[in-house]
């Protein structure tokens, strides 16, 4: 699943909306998280919904998704 929009930020917490590289299927996620760990880790690894393929199944590098704070700020 690939990220193609990130709003309603509040510190962390935000939603966000993905794509499959294989189906294009859109889906929308009210529970993201804006930290390295869910960009590099839980997006590569989630599932589509509709053909069951995630990022990391296909071979597709993932694209890398600056966080909008720092990791060591505390907000």
């Amino acid at each position: 699943m690939r990220v193609i929009k990130i709003y309603n930020q509040l510190r962390r917490d935000c939603f966000c909306d993905v794509v499959c590289e294989e189906c294009g299927n859109l889906e929308k996620i009210t529970r993201a998280y804006d930290d390295r760990n869910y960009w590099d880790n839980v997006i590569p690894h989630r599932k589509c919904s509709a053909c069951s393929k995630s990022t990391l199944d296909l071979g597709i590098p993932f694209i890398h998704i600056e966080t909008k704070y720092a990791e060591h700020e505390l907000i």
